[in-house]
């Protein structure tokens, strides 16, 4: 067994909230106004529910909403006060149709169109397509209500162009980890690095963020030093530059055998990760 107590003989920064969804966390937003909403899935019940809580204090504003479709429906996207999901044309096709606008504040259902498939929103208009007899037209819908506005068929490229200008204007304001480069990177954040995995890691799965002399590490080590299948835990730590100290460094997911990038992200100075699959965690490094 590699021993990696080391790592854990000090904690100095402490989650600022974790919740516990008691299933499959499979894929996070957030909203403008900083809650964070949540897709849950259960293999074994193949049942689907969702949350949002408070990105500040954890809270949930409701939790383990589901509605009448259990297992083939999914967050598509979310805008402002709007959660958008998506249903699919046949359970053995990937492919997304049906529209349902739930109301953030709340986890109701404000109106659903089956027969739509979504493209995209600007503002409070919500864009959707169809095939209809081969021909592909385009829709224009109040996302308050439902209400077709518009349709377009033979001037699908104004909708294309909108699309266009809209996906070049939206700003990223989470921050993902970069992978581990040895020749690429700076003297002090490299030195850091090798003193946290100690060798130990896998030397392509090593993914790091640095901002403002705290530097955050995620890696991926043995479980044990013989073990078929290989088994891995993906350990995070939290390090000051400037003290060289660890702040912080937990076991995020032991035992797997799938190697998952991206285990980590930034937003409002918040640092989130999903613990055991089921657990949302934020650490606040910087004041």
């Amino acid at each position: 067994m590699v021993s990696i107590i080391p790592l854990f003989t000090e904690k100095k920064l402490k989650p600022a909230w974790n919740y516990n969804a008691g299933t499959l966390i499979w894929r996070i937003f957030f909203t403008s106004n900083n809650l964070v909403i949540g897709e849950t899935r259960s293999q074994e019940e193949k049942s689907t529910s969702f949350f949002c809580i408070d990105i500040y204090s954890g809270k949930p504003l409701w939790h383990d909403i589901g509605f009448d479709e259990p297992w083939w429906i999914g967050i598509e996207a979310v805008h402002e006060k709007w959660m958008i999901l998506h249903g699919f044309v046949r359970p053995d096709m990937p492919e997304h149709r049906g529209i349902r606008i739930i109301d953030i504040e709340t986890g109701k259902l404000l109106w659903r169109n089956d027969n739509l498939s979504f493209w995209f929103i600007n503002n409070e208009k919500l864009y959707a397509h169809r095939y209809l007899f081969e021909r592909h037209i385009g829709c224009e819908l109040d996302i308050k209500t439902g209400t077709i506005l518009n349709e377009y068929s033979d001037n699908l490229d104004v909708l294309q162009n909108l699309r266009q200008k809209i996906s070049q204007e939206y700003q990223q304001d989470v921050i993902f980890p970069e992978v581990f480069d040895e020749t690429n990177t700076e003297l002090a954040i490299r030195t850091a690095v090798q003193r946290i995995t100690a060798s130990k890691a896998l030397e392509d799965w090593i993914e790091y963020f640095s901002q403002c002399g705290i530097l955050i590490v995620s890696q991926y080590r043995r479980e044990q030093i013989q073990s078929e299948p290989l088994l891995l835990n993906n350990i995070l730590t939290v390090y000051d530059l400037k003290s060289e100290k660890t702040l912080y460094s937990e076991i995020i997911a032991k035992g797997v055998q799938t190697l998952s990038p991206d285990s980590f992200f930034i937003k409002n100075n918040f640092l989130f990760f999903i613990e055991h699959k089921t657990t949302l965690t934020a650490l606040r490094p910087w004041k």
